[in-house]
């Protein structure tokens, strides 16, 4: 039994045995007598734009918002890689335990246990998307193309509004106004971007996607945490970074997974200006000079 999070040897028994709340991801047959391997055949992704074109909300249409957060992607852009910005907030599922030592520490025995929540995927700033007829298109750029909440089969023991944003009701489908979906048909979306070779940036990747539990090749992750990180220094949240290179602010109230995707696309944009103009090296020392002065843990992860 092999996932992510936990490696531990299991009978055989427990191997084969699918439950209803447990799907085989890989089942791999060999037959003991072959004596030489066979060519493997052509390889097809058998996820496809289908499950774009399959995607329904499960909220129940007499609450469901009538005004979209977001505009699906079209058949060129599934078509096509491309970069996007990418943020998801999370739940958590079970406690966090820890236990207290004799001299007084307290130690964190277990993590909770995360779910994903939201996550919303938005288009590169100079996408040449559009949407409406001709003659009176209106351009995609910068909008989100998806923008999903996400309903869990089990209960949601907090949903850490404050990082998240995501308050109760939001993920049940009789009270939620949002375009809520199953995790597997998230995971399907998110899936398909990465296979068709789409470059994701945003700020802490590498944590959103262990949690969500997808792959994604280290050349198609543009993670702004370490484009802007010297090594073997702390790590500079995106509010900090958007105010004091953008001067802008977000996360004023909560999180917004729309608006941190945006900023993270934003950043990227700058980080990319500021090596064409090669000032990025004094740029960083510049960010860390800031970040010593204004001293806030608010300011920092």
């Amino acid at each position: 039994l092999v996932n992510d999070f936990l490696v531990h040897p299991v009978e055989g028994r427990e191997v084969t045995d699918f439950q209803p709340w447990r799907t085989a991801a890989v089942l791999y047959y060999a037959r003991e007598n072959l004596e030489q391997h066979c060519p493997a055949p052509p390889f097809v992704n058998p996820i496809t734009r289908n499950v774009y074109k399959q995607d329904r909300s499960l909220s129940s249409p007499a609450i469901a918002s009538k005004t979209p957060t977001f505009v699906p992607p079209s058949s060129d852009e599934l078509s096509t890689p491309m970069v996007v910005g990418i943020d998801a907030e999370f739940v958590a599922l079970t406690p966090e335990q820890s236990e207290l030592l004799l001299d007084g520490t307290n130690v964190i025995t277990k993590t909770s246990r995360m779910s994903l929540g939201r996550v919303s995927v938005v288009r590169a700033l100079d996408s040449k998307a559009t949407v409406g007829v001709k003659g009176a298109e209106q351009c995609l750029a910068g909008t989100p193309m998806i923008d999903d909440y996400i309903r869990t089969p089990e209960t949601v023991m907090d949903y850490l509004t404050r990082f998240s944003g995501l308050v109760p009701g939001d993920l049940d489908p009789q009270t939620s106004p949002h375009h809520l979906i199953p995790l597997k048909r998230a995971y399907l979306k998110l899936r398909y971007l990465v296979d068709q070779g789409y470059m994701f940036v945003g700020h802490g990747l590498n944590t959103d996607f262990r949690i969500i539990n997808v792959f994604v090749p280290p050349e198609q992750v543009m993670d702004t945490v370490n484009l802007f990180r010297l090594p073997n220094r702390r790590k500079i949240s995106l509010r900090f970074l958007v105010h004091l290179l953008l001067r802008q602010n977000i996360q004023a109230d909560t999180h917004d997974s729309i608006e941190d995707a945006r900023a993270a696309l934003l950043l990227y944009q700058y980080y990319l200006q500021m090596k064409e103009e090669g000032r990025f090296e004094e740029e960083i020392e510049r960010i860390y000079e800031e970040g010593n002065n204004a001293a806030g843990k608010s300011q920092t992860e």
